[in-house]
């Protein structure tokens, strides 16, 4: 980008020539819209409580300046690509060998690998609801087709999910779910594991929000089930993604076909060393958000969720998130994931939670009272 531009008698003309067409045309692809504020220009003076993005409101952890300070001493050479000695720690911690590990930039990162590697021409399933990577990313790869799992009262039925199941294609399931945060313990999730492998498919399983589950279980490691996880999320640092798998030595295998060289950079590695010897900062922020969701789910007593976000409004209030957003609250706009009326909004620290209920009750209660139907009339007796 430093170099001259080429003169105008060093240009090649196109005329006559066909420019080769992607293998996937980009118009399949669809674009998705993801929770955060991004960064705004200096001195907008716009200041909002940002409850979209799901992720650790506590954070980023005290030990981040002291992984910065050792990541800068490592800036001129390049990342170790194997990353073993992380590798294998991430493994003891979730009780596997080394083999069946592989780290990565971000989740994200790790799902277009797996998607990369077995979604071409294949039959991807996913639920009808859920977190929009995976459907712009299977059909980036070349998926043959989307099958989604119909989810009525946005609730996920496994057993409905195990019959769509299709031979040698890729079922996904995020748990807890988004955007409902409906949890499946790990007896359920492996019966569909079993489910694929008899059918010769492979199961993916996000479990980046399962640290917020009060009593929440891994899947942990299961012959045809592929886990991913996100660290960014408990840490707070979606700055600074970085994320694992874990499954079979062939699917790993597979997936680290896929993977960036230097895919983990050295901010990255120090963090993730500091959170593996993290024995109070992670544990003691956790047990907050999850007292504060538990108020919440009081709050709401009809909630599916079992995390720290929850999903409110209707297809009759379609003004929800305006009103809240109004009120200095950013919010995740489920619109786009064919949700209108509705938005997901994760739990802040305590006193900007509380705040938030007081705006979003009365906002839910009109909604009720506009959408709902009245209450029969009671006719006066002569």
């Amino acid at each position: 980008m430093w170099a001259g531009r080429t003169g105008s008698d060093g240009r090649f003309s196109s005329r006559g020539h066909r420019l080769l067409p992607p293998a996937v045309p980009a118009g399949r692809v669809p674009e998705v819209v993801h929770g955060g504020i991004p960064p705004g220009p200096r001195g907008s003076g716009v200041s909002r409580v940002d409850l979209s993005a799901s992720v650790n409101p506590y954070g980023p952890p005290p030990y981040l300046r002291a992984a910065w300070r050792r990541a800068i001493r490592e800036v001129d050479s390049y990342p170790d690509r194997a990353q073993s000695d992380l590798r294998a720690a991430v493994g003891r911690r979730l009780g596997v060998p080394l083999e069946e590990v592989l780290l990565a930039g971000s989740a994200s990162e790790l799902i277009r690998c797996a998607l990369g590697a077995y979604a071409p021409g294949r039959e991807v399933v996913l639920p009808q609801y859920t977190y929009e990577e995976y459907r712009r990313v299977a059909l980036a790869a070349g998926a043959r087709r989307i099958r989604t799992v119909p989810m009525p009262s946005l609730r996920l039925d496994l057993g409905r999910m195990a019959e769509a199941i299709p031979r040698s294609g890729v079922a996904v399931l995020v748990n807890p779910a988004t955007p409902t945060g409906q949890y499946f313990p790990p007896e359920e999730v492996r019966e569909l594991g079993e489910a694929c492998l008899r059918r010769g498919s492979l199961l993916l399983v996000d479990e980046s929000y399962l640290p917020f589950v009060d009593g929440g279980r891994s899947v942990s490691s299961h012959p045809g089930s592929l886990v991913i996880f996100s660290w960014s999320k408990v840490l707070g640092t979606p700055g600074i993604p970085f994320g694992h798998a874990s499954g079979p030595p062939r699917v790993i295998q597979a997936l680290s076909t896929q993977l960036l060289p230097w895919t983990v950079g050295p901010l990255s590695r120090h963090l993730a060393w500091f959170a593996l010897r993290d024995r109070r900062w992670i544990p003691e922020t956790l047990r907050r958000i999850r007292a504060t969701a538990e108020e919440v789910r009081k709050t709401l007593p009809h909630t599916l969720s079992r995390a720290h976000y929850f999903t409110v409004g209707s297809r009759s209030r379609p003004d929800l998130v305006r009103r809240v957003e109004a009120a200095g609250f950013h919010v995740r706009d489920l619109s786009s994931m064919g949700l209108p009326g509705r938005a997901r909004f994760a739990v802040g620290r305590p006193a900007e939670t509380r705040r938030f209920l007081r705006v979003l009750l009365p906002a839910i209660s009109a909604s009720v009272r506009r959408g709902g139907r009245s209450p029969p009339s009671r006719r006066r007796r002569p």
